[in-house]
């Protein structure tokens, strides 16, 4: 069973520091992580991996200015990673884009079982990539599961609707999605990942590099979305302390209310 997983990555939320009046956004310390929707599609790949022997394939989601994402994957497990570069001089890539790139580098790898990404990213909140790959490819689909299981030619996966799950089942070969949350990815084996950082022994030779321009026409590859900067909202106004009896703050709290009415 061939299973592919598809990671990207986000810049750690918690050094980033937005100043509205000023309408910039401040990176203090650049540390990257592994999306935490896509940590979670990699944990299923890697326990689909233990419980029937499957080999897993790791893909970037979008052209990754290092393979530091894939490098982690392969110390978590995966057999395989490809690390995907672009033209220096072609447009930045959506999901639109991207997913071309992915179905060609799925075909070129002899097609799959399985395809996994993350349900949603964390910097723009996009879930597009999943959907459609599996519209390009004409897969099944599954979106937003919660547990993931494969099992006689068919993927399993329990999905959430409003406060009940529900079993959904789709043919294979398929693309399922895997919400945030749903799984925590294990600890990266120690001896893996210091030979992929070191590039020694056989795991150092599971990490190729593909160029897009060798998996298909780079002028195909024309972006949906249009970039127009960065909106910020005013910044917050204080709020004034009241003090006295409750009737007085309420009269108080009545009374700014009214005057903001008629501003």
């Amino acid at each position: 069973m061939k299973v592919i997983v598809i990671l990207g990555r986000v810049l750690d939320p918690r050094g980033i520091v937005i100043n509205r009046r000023r309408g910039r956004i401040f990176v203090n310390r650049e540390e990257y992580l592994l999306q935490p929707a896509d940590r979670c599609a990699l944990e299923t790949a890697l326990r689909i991996k233990d419980g029937m022997g499957a080999d897993v394939t790791a893909l970037p989601r979008g052209p990754l200015p290092d393979d530091d994402v894939l490098r982690q994957a392969l110390a978590a497990g995966v057999d395989r990673a490809i690390y995907i570069v672009g033209r220096a001089d072609s447009p930045p890539y959506d999901d639109a884009a991207w997913t071309k790139v992915v179905a060609a580098a799925v075909d070129r790898l002899g097609g799959a079982d399985l395809v996994l990404t993350g349900a949603t990213t964390l910097d723009t909140g996009q879930g597009q990539l999943g959907p459609r790959l599996a519209e390009a490819m004409g897969w099944p689909q599954i979106v937003g599961a919660w547990t993931v299981e494969a099992v006689d030619g068919k993927v399993q996966a329990v999905l959430q609707t409003g406060e009940d799950y529900v079993a959904v089942e789709a043919d294979m070969p398929a693309v399922v999605t895997v919400l945030p949350g749903a799984l925590k990815l294990r600890y990266p084996d120690g001896v893996r990942l210091v030979d992929i950082y070191r590039g020694v022994g056989e795991i150092a030779a599971a990490l190729e590099q593909w160029n897009v321009a060798d998996l298909m026409d780079t002028e195909a590859l024309v972006p949906l979305l249009e970039r127009r900067g960065q909106d910020f909202p005013p910044e917050r106004e204080r709020g004034t302390r009241l003090a006295g009896t409750v009737e007085e703050m309420a009269q108080a709290a009545a009374d700014a209310l009214r005057q903001r009415l008629r501003r």
